[in-house]
């Protein structure tokens, strides 16, 4: 999680604890909350500028950017495969 080890985690407990006391569920449940609010913006957004996107003529797909296999000019070094012929046993 995070790249914390289990002795990182122990002391980040201890410190919220130290500094929440008897509040820490109510904090714990409000930073779940924003989390949450703030996951939950991200996909709206996200969705809109994927409408916007598809309203201007735009695809998702032509928006990604290329890769060295989308390259019609880049050749291929192995040979296609081909199916054996289908026998007539």
């Amino acid at each position: 999680m995070f790249g914390l080890g289990p002795f990182e985690i122990v002391v980040i407990g201890a410190i919220a604890v130290m500094l929440y006391g008897k509040r820490l569920p109510e904090v714990g449940r409000t930073f779940g909350q924003t989390i949450g609010e703030l996951r939950r913006q991200w996909t709206t957004l996200s969705k809109e500028l994927d409408v916007a996107g598809h309203i201007q003529g735009r695809t998702p797909a032509a928006l990604r950017p290329a890769r060295h296999d989308d390259d019609p000019g880049m050749t291929v070094a192995s040979p296609r495969f081909e199916p054996p012929p289908a026998s007539g046993v």
